[in-house]
């Protein structure tokens, strides 16, 4: 570089050096307002967000898992039962026995549930009938019928 460039590059660093300066010193000012104004509202605001977080994610997390044991224990079954398969510890014969049965167990659940079912269907079908019934005819709109027997006079038969 030559003698003159060297002296505008000097000049113009002369030159901007105290505005540079001033807003070192502005931008470090504006920091520290924006500390002292926004520290404390980022501290309540994580104070908060760990306080949300136990209260409501917490048990979440924690009902999730207690969800997830049966079916987590259902897994661990099924990789018993399929690696006994597989080592051959259990026949073909004894899987399909085994799936029959808990087939039968379940079509027999079906029927039972049904049959309560339909009773309750039965049970509720006779009771709103004899409701029905008792308003259409209570006892109070029931005229007496007339007497079939003549009365005699008690009278007359006593001194006689």
């Amino acid at each position: 570089m030559n003698q003159q460039g060297k002296a505008t590059v000097r000049h113009v660093g002369e030159t901007v050096l105290p505005y540079a300066l001033s807003c070192k010193e502005n931008a470090a000012r504006c920091a520290g307002q924006a500390k002292a104004y926004l520290g404390p509202r980022a501290s309540r605001a994580a104070t908060q967000a760990r306080q949300r977080y136990a209260t409501e994610v917490v048990p979440r997390i924690e009902q999730a898992r207690l969800a997830a044991g049966p079916a987590t224990d259902a897994a661990v079954r099924r990789s018993a039962a399929a690696m006994a398969a597989l080592r051959g510890d259990v026949t073909l014969d004894e899987i399909q026995r085994t799936a029959r049965r808990r087939d039968r167990r379940a079509r027999a659940g079906r029927a039972v549930r049904r049959a309560a079912l339909l009773g309750l269907l039965a049970g509720g079908a006779v009771a709103a009938w004899k409701w029905w019934s008792a308003q259409n005819d209570p006892d109070w709109l029931v005229e007496p019928s007339p007497a079939t027997e003549i009365p005699t006079e008690p009278e007359e038969q006593a001194l006689g």
